[in-house]
């Protein structure tokens, strides 16, 4: 199952060009984020949950768990902003990643990582849905990978920061690309190539639980190149996120005959279309590649340590837990579409253990569906067993 929640967004894209838009920049992008030292030596754990990566930040000189999401500008929540009694210094309005209008204050805060604190980090204040709320209080976004050559290794779970690209391991050996930053909020962007003849740009966005989700302008393209193999169709939500849970409506997955980044060839990669550009380059990646990002050289590096497929295996559906765990999203032809799944069908127990909207409780059950090869589900009294199998085989 890939678990919908780009809860918080790519909202970089949509809202700092808004608030970029009146001219010049705003004073609070010339004021940070900064730190005080000449070099940073950050190395730090990093647990890997539905793939989404957290690592623990000090801010207000707390331990607090962030999400590192290279797809969205710095956040925390309205909660973790008022217990700080932080200041707003702008407003801005922009879309989440589902089209949806949001309000967000912005404001600046300090928060230390791995011993090294960076100051003066503009970061966007809003509510956070339910499920966020119950895993994290913030993300560290885009806008600090200027700052070192920022290397994520989910095959040892950490993270790290360094100001000499050298000093990391994973790097000498690694293939290199090229890296656009084409400013504030400074998200890494990379060339691809979808077909002989279809090429783009896409986002890395780890924050993103795909190989790649693929805009419909690059969907086409593909297509029309003979880029495109089969495909598979869905029905209910896309996701949820800052603006609340996106529309139910038609899904689709389709497969890529070859896809590359830059000049690294995955192959075959099954992708799931979104709503909008730019295509986003998701987690699943780093499950193959250790992946160092430098933004002050505009590279990037990619160390494989496993080989594809770049497909994920999945029961096929999707959870919401705002009101009570229901089944989101289903696909065509998967074991929960097999065994009679429903958009809007109430989970009742997950593996003999009852499921419920508390945090200890969407953990669990995140922990069991993300990790598990097989599941059993309870539903309307009945009992269902569920086996993991390609999404396009």
């Amino acid at each position: 199952m890939k678990l919908i929640w780009k809860l918080l967004c790519t909202l970089c894209i949509a809202i700092s060009s808004l608030a970029l838009a009146a001219g010049d920049p705003p004073k609070w992008i010339a004021e940070g984020p900064y730190v005080d030292e000449t070099s940073i030596e950050i190395d730090v754990p990093m647990e890997v949950l539905a793939t989404k990566l957290f690592v623990e930040v000090e801010v207000g000189g707390l331990p607090r768990r962030f999400v590192f999401d290279t797809g969205s500008p710095s956040m925390i929540s309205a909660q973790l902003a008022s217990e700080m009694k932080l200041e707003v210094v702008d407003r801005t309005k922009g879309k989440d990643a589902h089209g949806a209008v949001v309000d967000t204050d912005i404001m600046q805060a300090d928060f230390s990582l791995g011993g090294t604190t960076f100051h003066k980090v503009p970061v966007f204040v809003a509510e956070f849905p339910k499920v966020a709320q119950c895993l994290f209080d913030g993300v560290i976004g885009s806008e600090l990978l200027p700052l070192c050559a920022w290397q994520i290794d989910v095959q040892d779970s950490r993270l790290r920061c360094n100001t000499n690209l050298k000093a990391l391991e994973h790097v000498e050996v690694a293939g290199r690309q090229t890296l656009h930053d084409f400013g504030y909020p400074h998200a890494p962007i990379f060339d691809i190539r979808l077909a002989r003849e279809a090429s783009s740009k896409a986002m890395l966005d780890t924050g993103s639980p795909e190989y790649l989700a693929i805009s419909p302008a690059d969907l086409e393209g593909a297509r029309r190149n003979g880029g495109m193999g089969k495909t598979v169709s869905g029905y209910g939500s896309s996701g949820g996120s800052l603006g609340g849970r996106a529309p139910d409506t038609t899904q689709q997955q389709a497969e890529l005959k070859s896809l590359s980044i830059g000049t690294l060839s995955l192959g075959r990669v099954v992708a799931t279309l979104r709503e909008s550009a730019p295509s986003l380059i998701g987690a699943s990646v780093l499950e193959h590649f250790v992946v160092t990002l430098d933004n002050r050289l505009l590279s990037a590096y990619f160390e494989s340590y496993r080989d594809g497929p770049y497909a994920r295996s999945s029961f096929g559906f999707s959870l919401d837990f705002e009101d009570a765990v229901t089944v989101s999203r289903v696909w065509d032809g998967s074991p929960a579409a097999n065994a009679g799944l429903k958009v809007g069908q109430r989970i009742a127990s997950i593996n003999g253990q009852a499921v419920e909207t508390s945090c200890a409780g969407i953990r669990r059950a995140m922990k069991a569906v993300s990790e598990s090869d097989a599941i059993t589900l309870e539903t309307n009294g009945e009992s269902r067993t569920l086996e993991r199998k390609p999404n396009i085989p």
